[in-house]
């Protein structure tokens, strides 16, 4: 007797000191639903003060049930603090079901540990087949990818990625046929006067930069006698020119003054040849005068053809 009531005052004491320690309980709203509807899981947990839960990770330990938990919540009560997190489940296959028993481990403020475990709850998935149906209705879990995100969320994002691609690579392709495209650049007549004038105001002279002078000097005169007179002016030589400007009906007076002017310059670009610093000043002037002289030439050869077009002999 004296034994059996040691035994008994024992088992009491080891209840009420787990009675005081930390709990673990877990509850279903329901024990009974239908395939694919929802029902909820409530965990809590109570512990003293001086205690820290472990918190269980929910999600994953409830992947097979699809779960969608809020998060934790804490509450006062009388025996220290409360823990409580909500999950809403659902099951897809018929039968009989288990939620799994969760362990939480509670650390003492002395590093002290206790582990604590709810109860395994069962839940019955019955059909969803309405009165008078002889055949199960096809309800399906959502498909996901691994990692819980939905399938039509991956169907999206793949969907934008190949569009972005596609945007960009247009992109790309009209970026490169543009470039690949001349771009046609309306030239500007040229103010051959204000050339010359310009040419003069360099400060040629005065560094001693004849050559560099009158190659500007020749080269203008040239280009504007291609122009106006549409003969090869810059690709021959004043020997050339001066027979082609024979074949053009020029007056001899004019013609002998280019050439005379582009001799000079000749001379100087490949003779080494330094006119005086007088002279050499007065050599824009000169161009301009031939410009003059040429302009009024053509001026009045097209005069001369309307007034032949108009009065044919």
């Amino acid at each position: 007797m004296r034994v059996g009531g040691f035994f008994a005052a024992l088992c009491l004491l080891v209840q009420g000191l787990e009675a005081q320690g930390p709990a673990v309980s877990a509850r279903l709203d329901t024990a009974q639903v239908r395939v694919g509807d929802p029902f909820r899981l409530t965990l809590t947990l109570d512990y003293d003060e001086a205690m820290r839960p472990d918190l269980p990770d929910l999600p994953s330990l409830l992947e097979e049930f699809n779960p969608q938990c809020s998060a934790w919540s804490q509450l006062a009560s009388p025996q220290g603090l409360q823990m409580e997190q909500q999950c809403q489940l659902r099951l897809y296959d018929l039968g009989s079901h288990q939620v799994p028993s969760f362990d939480v481990v509670f650390v003492a403020s002395q590093d002290d540990t206790l582990s604590r475990s709810s109860q395994p709850l069962d839940i019955e998935v019955a059909s969803a087949r309405q009165e008078g149906e002889d055949q199960l209705r096809d309800i399906k879990p959502p498909l996901r990818i691994s990692g819980g995100i939905p399938l039509w969320v991956a169907v999206v994002g793949v969907v934008l990625a190949i569009v972005l691609v596609g945007l960009f690579c247009y992109w790309l392709w009209r970026r490169r046929h543009r470039a690949s495209i001349p771009v046609e650049v309306e030239s500007k007549p040229i103010d051959f006067a204000a050339e010359f004038t310009r040419i003069a105001g360099l400060g040629l002279l005065d560094r001693g930069e004849f050559k560099i002078y009158y190659s500007l000097l020749s080269e203008n005169l040239r280009r504007f006698l291609e122009l106006r007179l549409e003969i090869e002016a810059m690709e021959q030589t004043t020997s050339e020119l001066a027979v082609a400007m024979r074949g053009i009906e020029i007056e001899n007076r004019l013609a002998q003054q280019i050439v005379e002017y582009l001799g000079v310059a000749d001379l100087v670009k490949f003779a080494r040849f330094h006119p005086d610093i007088d002279t050499a000043r007065r050599a824009p002037e000169a161009g301009l005068t031939l410009l003059r002289d040429v302009e009024d030439l053509v001026a009045s050869q097209a005069r001369a053809a309307e007034d032949h077009a108009e009065h044919p002999v």
